[in-house]
C-alpha cells in the first residue's frame, strides 16, 4: 500500500457464525467480531558520505548508482525484519519469527504438519514457502520417504507449493502472503547536504522513507525455526 497518510487502520472481521435451529425456535445471534490492524510510519534512514570528485567524474552515472543501491538497501532491510525475529515496537516492524518454535526436523511429515496448521484455520489462496539457504539445502537433501529415492523439495517445490530461498530469512514460514500488508509513506526521500563535509571535499547524502509491515491475519502464517 503506497502514498500512505497518517496511521491507516486494515479491518478484520472474524466472520459470521450460523446454526441450526427448529421451525419455530428463536435463532441466535451470528455476528462476528470486528478487529483491526493499524500500520504506522516507522523511519528506514541513513546518510551516505560521496566524494565530490567522485561526482563529479561522471555524475549522471554515479546518480544512478548510488539511487539504485539506496534503494536496493531499503529492501534488503525491509526484507531482513519481516523475515527476521525481532520483538517489534515504535521504531520497527516484528519479524514472522518473532516468538516462532524449531521445527522437530525436515521430514516430509514435519512441512505436511505446517500445512495442516494452515488449513485448520481456514487459510487458503497463494500458499508459499520462504525458506532460509540453509533450510533449502535441508529439504533437497532429506529422503521423503524410505525406498521411492524421491526428497523431500523437489523442482522447488514441495508436495507443490512453490518455494522460494532468501538469505533474510531466519528459517521456514509458509503461507499466504496477500494476508501480508506492507505500507509505504510518501516515497523515498534524498537530501543532498553540500556543507556539513564541504571541508572534506564530500557532500553527505541523507535518506528517509517510512514504512510498516503487518500480517493482515496473524494465523495466515506458520512459522518455525530449524537447527543449523
Amino acid at each position: 500500500m503506497t502514498g500512505l497518510v497518517g496511521n491507516v487502520s486494515i479491518p478484520v472481521y472474524s466472520g459470521s457464525n450460523v446454526g441450526w435451529a427448529g421451525e419455530i425456535e428463536a435463532a441466535t445471534n451470528g455476528a462476528g467480531s470486528f478487529s483491526e490492524v493499524v500500520l504506522e510510519p516507522k523511519r528506514i534512514t541513513a546518510y551516505i558520505d560521496v566524494s565530490k570528485q567522485f561526482l563529479l567524474q561522471d555524475s549522471v552515472s554515479a546518480e544512478a548508482l548510488l539511487r539504485a543501491d539506496i534503494v536496493r538497501a531499503i529492501s534488503n532491510k525491509l526484507e531482513a525484519t519481516i523475515l527476521g525475529d525481532a520483538v517489534g515496537n515504535s521504531k520497527q516492524p516484528a519479524g514472522l519469527f518473532n516468538g516462532a518454535t524449531a521445527l522437530a526436523d525436515t521430514s516430509y511429515a514435519s512441512l505436511v504438519g505446517m500445512i495442516q496448521t494452515l488449513e485448520e484455520a481456514n487459510v487458503s489462496g497463494d500458499i508459499k514457502y520462504i525458506v532460509s539457504p540453509s533450510a533449502k539445502a535441508a529439504l533437497k537433501t532429506t529422503s521423503k520417504d524410505n525406498g521411492s529415492g524421491r526428497f523431500v523439495m523437489e523442482g522447488n517445490e514441495v508436495d507443490g507449493v512453490p518455494v522460494l530461498s532468501t538469505s533474510a530469512c531466519k528459517g521456514i514460514v509458509v503461507g499466504n502472503f496477500a494476508d501480508y500488508v506492507i505500507g509505504q509513506w510518501g516515497s523515498i526521500d534524498l537530501t543532498v547536504d553540500p556543507y556539513s563535509q564541504a571541508t572534506n571535499g564530500k557532500v553527505r547524502l541523507v535518506v528517509n522513507a517510512y514504512f510498516d509491515a503487518k500480517p493482515r491475519r496473524a494465523e495466515a502464517f506458520v512459522a518455525k525455526t530449524i537447527a543449523d
